[in-house]
């Protein structure tokens, strides 16, 4: 093995050039721009299209993607447009529903007002009557006990008086009525 390292190292040492390492010899170099045309031609030929068309299928695939995403987003967009408008208009008629809850509320607060207003203005306007009643019941029965009194009282004067006496009184009574 020693031996063809130092026939190598030898044959390089005999040859004139370093440029001749490089290349390699006219023969396998026209072997190899006949193979690397012949490959090239079926590759351009056949595999070339073949790739072409795979690629612009997958473009295609790609921007229906593309197309079928964006028209899906639009879709979310309307939909969300949608809900928007929804939750506002439930927003608006919770809103109103409020609204009208108080506004029955005030009014049956003012009727509740007004009725227990009417209903104490009656019972003060039949107090007031009972009181006024009670008042002329009372004082019809002081006057039944005055004018009681005061015919026991005339009775008595009219008892102790003479007959004369009685009868200028009775004849005095009658012209202050008359």
């Amino acid at each position: 093995m020693i031996l063809n390292l130092e026939n190598l190292l030898a044959e390089a040492e005999e040859s004139s050039s370093g440029l001749d390492l490089l290349l390699p010899a006219t023969s396998e170099l026209v072997a190899g721009v006949a193979a690397f045309s012949v490959v090239f031609f079926f590759i351009w030929k056949w595999a070339l299209p073949a790739l072409n068309v795979t690629l612009e299928n997958r473009a295609a695939a790609i921007e229906g993607q593309i197309q079928e995403a964006e028209n899906t987003k639009v879709e979310a967009e309307k939909s969300k447009a949608e809900y928007d408008k929804i939750i506002a208009n439930a927003d608006a008629k919770v809103q109103k529903i409020i609204d009208e809850g108080k506004a029955a509320a005030e009014k049956i607060k003012e009727e509740l007002l007004a009725e227990a207003k009417s209903e104490a203005s009656a019972i003060v306007e039949k107090a007031k009557a009972d009181s006024e009643a009670e008042k002329e019941r009372l004082a019809s029965d002081l006057k039944g006990e005055v004018a009681e009194l005061s015919l026991q009282i005339s009775q008595k004067v009219a008892s102790s008086m003479s007959k004369d006496d009685q009868q200028k009184l009775i004849d005095n009574f009658i012209k202050e009525l008359g």
